[in-house]
């Protein structure tokens, strides 16, 4: 009997992807938008868990409902909050749901084998139906994506990003017979004022005691001109 049950419940869960709410209100859109997230495979765990959310108090949607509960907790983080919910309602529905079909044989006439034939013929005729709708569904949405790709293409690319001008390195001067800082300044900075020699004094600590007194030989850290 179990096995009976079982059979019609995955026969019954692939409802999933085909079953298109029709009408405006905001339940059915809602649905239509988690179904349309799984079909692309965005977040399949919170899909799964707002589609069983939607459908839990519709009737006739057992069954579904106890499929979204299922995936969500095979897709879920292990430390989603929403698992001790998850675990408990599906643990209610199954029951419910077993001791429904459980009744529905106990109060048919037929034999268990013209039971059985009755119930997958009933299945495969859904089946069927399900699976026309969601083939138009899947071509529908590969036109989508497709309409997508061809926005994406004919969107002109942004200019190349220039890259920085590389940074000037400081030099080093060795100092010769007749320099002076105002000399070495106007050498590499074209100017030998006040603010230029202030930079390579800066630079170089020690000749701020007797900047006057440069000594041949000695090597002076020239940095690269202020912007």
């Amino acid at each position: 009997m179990r096995r009976i049950i079982y059979m019609i419940l995955s026969a019954s869960l692939l409802l999933l992807l085909s079953c298109r709410e029709e009408g405006g209100n905001p339940a059915a859109k809602a649905a239509n938008e988690w179904q349309r997230a799984l079909l692309e495979g965005k977040n399949p765990a919170e899909a799964h868990f707002q589609l069983a959310e939607l459908y839990r108090n519709e009737a006739g949607k057992m069954s579904l409902v106890i499929w979204h509960l299922h995936e969500f907790l095979e897709n879920c983080e292990q430390d989603d909050p929403r698992i001790p919910e998850a675990r408990l309602l599906l643990e209610h529905l199954e029951k419910k749901y077993y001791a429904e079909l459980q009744s529905r044989f106990e109060r048919s006439s037929m034999s268990d084998k013209d039971l059985r034939i009755r119930l997958l013929e009933e299945n495969s005729q859904q089946l069927r139906q399900w699976i026309t709708r969601l083939n138009r569904e899947n071509f529908a949405l590969r036109d989508l994506l497709l309409e997508k790709e061809r926005g994406t293409a004919l969107r002109p690319s942004p200019p190349p990003v220039q890259p920085p001008p590389p940074k000037v390195q400081s030099r080093v001067h060795q100092v010769t017979t007749g320099d002076t800082l105002s000399k070495i300044a106007q050498q590499y900075y074209g100017a030998g004022g006040p603010a230029q020699v202030r930079m390579i004094l800066l630079a170089n600590p020690a000749l701020e005691k007797n900047p006057n007194q440069l000594k041949v030989g000695d090597k002076i850290i020239i940095p690269p001109p202020q912007e």
